[in-house]
């Protein structure tokens, strides 16, 4: 059984606005952790996916709009990690949407994405806290 994430004031970069995105993305994939459990449909796995997908591209863009004014260094690598982000969550879902929702298929896109936070709460705390 997958277990929500719970936000941790660790997890914080020191910038509400980013803080607040990072909550808003957890709240999304916790919604998907919850709905696993409920056996979840085709039609609402794609209704959380494009909201997640939506609130990581504005959030990204807040975030690399901070770096530049921080001339964050590895500006460039971390943007073509924002789109890989994008690009590998939407290959997931797809998946996910065109094998009716397998549970292996929805295994998959959570893993991952429970992947991609634990990453993302790492970075945030060695990286934009320290600039911030």
């Amino acid at each position: 059984m997958q277990t929500p994430i719970e936000w941790q004031e660790e997890y914080s970069v020191g910038v509400k606005e980013l803080d607040d995105q990072h909550k808003n993305l957890l709240n999304i994939i916790n919604s998907l952790l919850l709905e696993k459990q409920e056996k979840i449909t085709g039609d609402k796995l794609s209704e959380i996916i494009s909201s997640m997908v939506h609130h990581a591209y504005i959030h990204f863009a807040t975030e690399e709009r901070y770096m530049e004014q921080v001339n964050f260094p590895d500006l460039k690598q971390h943007v073509l990690e924002h789109v890989s982000f994008i690009l590998k969550t939407l290959e997931l879902s797809l998946k996910v949407k065109e094998g009716e929702g397998t549970a292996t298929n929805q295994m998959e896109l959570l893993t991952y994405l429970k992947r991609m936070v634990l990453f993302a709460r790492s970075w945030g705390r060695s990286s934009l806290r320290s600039v911030s």
